[in-house]
């Protein structure tokens, strides 16, 4: 950071330099001009970030200097210093959009305030600057070509890492190979849950920035901001020299408050360790596994020291025993409440990671698909487009993922089970109307042989085959009776007793309704 002095006394500019702590400011260079003339030619040359003008000069004026420099170079922060308290120089010095004015002499603490100030104000604005300039807190145009920048750090092709380097390194981020990093990962479950909006995700890019910054996470050190392809934020933090050392577990705290309240969403905060750049894609590792293994989506802010150590085994065999006999018995209701019993208990007492989620989903999809085989059933089919086969498999993530798939897969077994009893009861009844066709059937009798109320059968029979019982009975007698009038040798009236008509006068009602000819005439045009 470089700060120009502008002042014609030179005892002025000596005593600035030599009074106000620059050093500790983190002010490396200071610039000096005794002139208007050659403040103008410092600043048209050289990246100056603060101007400390005096007003009265001669020649040109800083009033003048200041209207020349906020016209060119409007990013310029400048503070004016004037030994007269007129009201008419404030007055223009807020015209010009001056960030300060020190009546001198000013005690150089006052000064170092004010300069302290500035510099908050700055690298305020360069941060705001680089999110919608350079895309590194992205805007709709740019996010995806800084995204792959970034992302490219991560990657194990060396080429694509020093690519990634030099183009940050260019739009001002000195990150090198030898950087000290910090990565955090976050979690925002309503970002997660939502259809992504990039107006949404500038917002969170802003706020994580925002935020940063309120928590005294500050130059040195830098912030790096991507998304990744799980829709969460991947924050590396980095710098050069040992300040990340001595950032406080308080103000990583402060950082997760401060988003949270701005995002107004649970946030699952993850942070790694304090290591080099080289450790990068270990961290990310590390980070992870822990982020796997929160399969109760648990909100919070979380450490990442190490990795995570294997939870205790916890066997299910006894349930599997008892899950499988609720299944083949048909209890559909008893058999998912006893699972989503299960999955609440393992998770009420911490028994899950992404092991056990992974033991457990794999168990459950054994003991289904083994029933839908032994009953063939075509997996497949119980699958819609809201849920699909995919859908299912990715079941074991996490605890809503693994309660959606139970919840889905139950109760689609259960409809395609009803479904087959339905066809089985109905294929029942058709046999038996066929093998006591020579009887005169009514519907009570057909339901009582497949244990069915009349009125339930009948709907059940039209749901499942279309037709009325009544005249599937009846049209399966008009079939009968065509096969035998197509023999000469019985009578038509034998036709009719056979398939229990006394009445040969209702029988031969019965097939002209459904043949539009009588039995005589049926048989008369078949033989010729």
């Amino acid at each position: 950071m470089t700060v120009l002095i502008i002042d014609d006394q030179l005892s002025v500019l000596s005593g600035i330099r030599n009074g106000v702590r620059f050093d500790t400011l983190g002010i490396e260079n200071i610039r000096t001009a005794s002139s208007a003339a050659q403040a103008r030619e410092i600043i048209s040359n050289e990246n100056i970030d603060i101007i400390l003008s005096d007003i009265e000069m001669p020649g040109e004026d800083g009033l003048s200097l200041n209207e020349w420099v906020a016209d060119k170079y409007p990013s310029i922060i400048r503070i004016l210093l004037t030994s007269h308290a007129e009201f008419s120089y404030a007055q223009a010095s807020i015209k010009l959009g001056c960030f300060d004015y020190i009546v001198q002499p000013a005690p150089y603490d006052e000064i170092e305030a004010s300069l302290s100030k500035a510099i908050d104000k700055l690298k305020k604005d360069r941060q705001r600057e680089l999110y919608y300039n350079n895309g590194l807190i992205y805007n709709a145009h740019k996010h995806e070509m800084s995204d792959r920048i970034i992302f490219n750090l991560y990657s194990q092709n060396v080429e694509n890492v020093t690519q990634s380097l030099g183009a940050l390194n260019q739009m001002g981020y000195p990150l090198t190979r030898e950087s000290a990093i910090r990565i955090i990962i976050l979690e925002i479950y309503a970002y997660a849950d939502s259809v992504n909006s990039v107006l949404f995700d500038i917002a969170i890019r802003e706020h994580i920035l925002e935020s940063l910054y309120a928590s005294q996470i500050r130059e040195p050190v830098f912030a790096l901001i991507t998304l990744n392809r799980y829709k969460q934020f991947v924050v590396l933090l980095f710098c050069n020299d040992d300040t990340l050392s001595s950032v406080p577990n308080l103000s990583y705290s402060a950082f997760y408050q401060n988003l949270t309240e701005k995002t107004g969403s649970d946030i699952a905060c993850y942070i790694g360790q304090r290591t080099s750049f080289s450790s990068i894609r270990r961290q990310v590792s590390y980070i992870h596994k822990h982020i796997s293994d929160n399969v109760n989506k648990k909100s919070g802010l979380f450490f990442v020291e190490k990795e995570t150590a294997s939870e205790e085994y916890l066997s299910i065999d006894e349930n599997v025993s008892r899950w499988k006999f609720l299944l083949n018995t048909e209890q559909f209701s008893s058999l998912q409440a006893s699972i989503l019993s299960y999955i609440d208990f393992i998770s009420a007492v911490n028994k899950t990671n992404l092991k056990t989620l992974c033991d457990l989903h794999q168990q459950l999809t054994q003991l289904f698909f083994s029933y839908a085989y032994q009953n063939n059933l075509d997996v497949m089919k119980l699958f819609t487009e809201d849920y699909r086969y995919n859908d299912y498999m990715d079941g074991f993530k996490d605890i809503p993922s693994i309660r959606t798939s139970v919840e889905f897969i139950i109760p689609a077994i259960a409809a395609f089970s009803s479904k087959r009893e339905n066809q089985d009861d109905v294929q029942r009844a058709r046999d038996y109307i066929l093998s006591n066709i020579t009887q005169n059937i009514s519907v009570k009798d057909v339901a009582d042989y497949v244990h069915l109320s009349p009125e339930y059968f009948t709907k059940l029979f039209k749901k499942e085959t279309g037709q009325n019982i009544k005249n599937y009975i009846l049209q399966v007698k008009v079939d009968v009776a065509k096969d035998l009038l197509g023999n000469p040798a019985i009578p038509v009236s034998m036709v009719a007793l056979e398939l229990g008509y006394n009445n040969f006068s209702h029988f031969t009602q019965m097939f002209k309704k459904f043949e539009n000819v009588t039995p005589s005439e049926y048989r008369k045009n078949l033989l010729g």
